[in-house]
């Protein structure tokens, strides 16, 4: 998905940060007193949260959720880590329906004897692949790294769709790092260990994409639980300060379709401008782009009107009326 958060200019950042410091934040005050109709920018709505049908987005299922439990467990392992696994590790590392190398097959591959110049000599791709794959076993014995390479190149191809592309899965990237790692056991090269460094934040990028798609369906189907857990994810990100409070409220309201204060706008803008704008990049989630900008929005009479703004926003409104996710969001239609 493209990255569709308008980020401010510096001169209109500024300007911004400046009203901040001369309106104040000012204290929320209750819900129950926000009842002025120039507060809630969804004008139309009910106070209470609608519901849409499930039906309209597709939820992870259980098995999605063990597929990113289990590549979860292999984040942390630093390179050392991943090329001293223990010999049962590797068997966790293997998806349920390859197929694996049977002793029988290992011993022939082991005794087959190799002729003299095939790599330069033998045309045939399943007789290199032989002759190859009998040399390093002839080399490095039976060994757990050598088996998971052999069966995760055997296996591969079944992965793939009918365009012949495999799409990088938190599994398939999980297969990939130890594919990678045991290659760097039996070649320990400063390339091989390079390409295991990247593939290892690879797959930390893809667990985490999928762990924010996750959160954005709890979001549209449990409003209240997803509150819980970005407060979580907050605090593990920022720690447990007081500006994350800030932000949960405003995005609590937000999503429950709670009237908002200006000074609440106000609060949650500058807050997310210390946290992430004037860092020199913004790494706040998607959820998080979208109340910014609902925040902006109810603040034009002071802030002014932002045209390419105002388009997003209107693509946001539309997916979140419709029940679905952010992330489905197709930015290229007009």
């Amino acid at each position: 998905m493209k990255n569709r958060f308008i980020l401010p200019n510096f001169l209109y950042l500024t300007s911004v940060l400046s009203i901040l410091l001369c309106f104040g934040c000012g204290g929320a005050e209750d819900e129950q007193e926000a009842t002025d109709p120039t507060n809630n920018t969804f004008l139309n709505e009910p106070v209470e949260p609608s519901r849409h049908p499930a039906e309209q987005q597709k939820w992870l299922t259980d098995e999605d959720r063990k597929k990113l439990r289990d590549a979860e467990q292999w984040l942390h392992l630093t390179v050392e880590d991943w090329v001293n696994l223990k010999d049962e590790d590797w068997e966790k590392l293997k998806g349920k329906d390859w197929v694996g190398l049977t002793n029988a097959e290992v011993r022939k591959l082991m005794n087959l004897e190799i002729p003299k110049g095939w790599a330069a000599q033998e045309k045939d791709e399943a007789l290199r692949e032989k002759f190859s794959t009998a040399a390093r076993f002839q080399k490095f014995g039976d060994i757990p790294q050598l088996r998971y390479d052999v069966e995760f190149r055997r296996n591969s191809p079944k992965m793939a769709g009918k365009d012949g592309f495999i799409v990088v899965t938190p599994e398939f990237a999980k297969y990939l790092v130890a594919d990678r790692a045991a290659t760097y056991f039996l070649f320990p090269t400063e390339a091989h260990r390079r390409l295991l460094e990247d593939d290892i934040k690879g797959l930390k990028s893809i667990v985490a994409q999928e762990k924010r798609r996750f959160r954005e369906q709890l979001r549209i189907e449990y409003p209240e639980a997803w509150v819980k857990d970005m407060r979580t994810f907050l605090i593990d990100k920022h720690g447990n300060i007081p500006e994350v409070d800030t932000i949960v409220n405003f995005l609590r309201k937000l999503e429950l379709n709670i009237p908002r204060t200006d000074e609440e706008c106000f609060a949650y803008i500058r807050i997310c401008s210390e946290l992430y704008l004037l860092a020199d990049s913004y790494t706040g989630s998607i959820y998080e782009s979208y109340a910014w900008l609902e925040a902006s929005h109810q603040l034009r009479h002071i802030l002014g009107d932002h045209p390419r703004q105002t388009g997003t926003l209107e693509k946001y409104r539309a997916a979140r009326a419709a029940g679905l996710s952010f992330y489905n969001i197709k930015w290229d239609d007009d």
